[in-house]
């Protein structure tokens, strides 16, 4: 990771080259388009907005070409432009102005609540065209007979009713973590020990915890409805949340000096039990708003490492 880092910090060409390698890699193996975006956060946080932006369009330029000469078609390139690379790039200029990751969090879910508002823009009715789009997904399910067709049925009506939802926290997640893999690139470059301290303290505002209560309270009040959006919304900010809990367990861990075993071990949890274990953490990053669980730790003498 750190030798992509370094690579991309050797100059523009080197930036534009690096970020359109990734993103045609990254039609092949999608994970990659998060790599992608953090070399153009990493230069617009280090050289500033301009820069990053030039090495944005270049990159686009590049990618398009090499997509219509090997595919026949730039759209893949333009979606790559407008749907990763420019709200990054929007993200890292807001961290890099204010020096903030709680803010740049909360940027991150207004993206996310885009996502759901463009999402009732194109249809009236979400979950039908949801399941249109996922009834061959389905429909090979039963065909391999591991769902029979009541099963079927019952499946499309539930991830159809849910996928808005998913879309939002999944985007936001994704814009996110390339934002914090590009701060922690820059922090081992330029700023040893930087990107440690400040995911330590991770702490949104109040008022982001009061509104999300009041939407909480909306959810239960109005959200049984045809329309889904309080529980898309519900659903955004919990993604959210749990950002700010998995700050707060490694605030925790580092403060008190705890083993890394601690973090393997929640890490794990949040890939054996993900809706468990995932709600736990952003139950804990939501009340961490109210309490701040770290303020009240008393930091150990010894020296804990890094975590």
């Amino acid at each position: 990771m750190q030798l992509l880092a370094s690579f991309a910090m050797r100059g523009r060409s080197q930036s534009v080259m690096l970020t359109t390698v990734l993103a045609m890699l990254s039609l092949l193996l999608p994970p990659l388009n998060i790599l992608s975006s953090s070399v153009v956060a990493l230069v617009t946080l280090r050289n500033g907005p301009a820069e990053g932006g030039l090495v944005l369009v270049l990159a686009g330029v590049a990618s398009g070409l090499l997509a219509w000469l090997t595919l026949g078609q730039i759209l893949p390139m333009a979606g790559f432009l407008l749907l990763m690379w420019l709200p990054v790039w929007l993200l890292s200029l807001l961290l890099r102005n204010s020096r903030s990751l709680a803010l740049a969090l909360v940027g991150a879910l207004g993206l996310g609540l885009l996502v759901i508002a463009v999402q009732f823009m194109q249809t009236q009715d979400l979950a039908a065209a949801w399941r249109e789009l996922l009834e061959p997904f389905a429909q090979s399910l039963t065909e391999a007979q591991l769902i029979d067709a009541a099963q079927q049925e019952e499946l499309l009506g539930v991830m159809a009713y849910w996928m808005p939802g998913v879309t939002a926290a999944g985007y936001f997640l994704q814009s996110m973590l390339a934002l914090l893999l590009a701060r922690w690139w820059q922090a081992v470059l330029y700023n040893p020990g930087g990107f440690r301290s400040e995911f330590h303290s991770l702490r949104m505002h109040r008022a982001v915890a009061a509104i999300t209560l009041l939407v909480l309270l909306l959810e239960m009040f109005l959200g049984v409805g045809e329309s889904g959006f309080w529980d898309y919304l519900v659903m955004l900010l919990l993604a959210g949340w749990f950002l700010q809990g998995l700050a707060v367990v490694h605030g925790i861990v580092g403060k008190v000096g705890a083993s890394v075993g601690w973090l393997v071990g929640m890490y794990c949890l949040v890939l054996l039990v993900m809706p468990q274990a995932v709600t736990v953490l952003a139950a804990a990053g939501f009340a961490d708003a109210w309490i701040d669980f770290r303020a009240r730790l008393r930091p150990r003498d010894t020296n804990s490492g890094t975590r």
